[in-house]
């Protein structure tokens, strides 16, 4: 009869602690929806659409121009 008993009360605090976990995973996730809806819209507010850096392209078949200087210490 003893072992009924507490095996009840193990199953019972099983069940509450899994629902305790459950109610707190819930609040998580609608504080991190809250928290990504409100960044995402700021976000949308200040950042500019960003392009690829540009770069000058030189063809390898053009010559460069010699201007390497020699550094000497006199």
């Amino acid at each position: 009869m003893a072992k009924k008993k507490e095996q009840k009360k193990k199953d019972r605090e099983r069940r509450v602690a899994q629902k305790k976990h459950a109610e707190a995973q819930k609040r998580i996730q609608e504080k991190n929806a809250q928290e990504n809806a409100a960044s995402g819209r700021k976000a949308d507010l200040f950042t500019a659409p960003v392009s690829a850096p540009k770069t000058n392209y030189v063809p390898s078949n053009v010559p460069k121009p010699f201007n390497h200087r020699r550094g000497g210490g006199g």
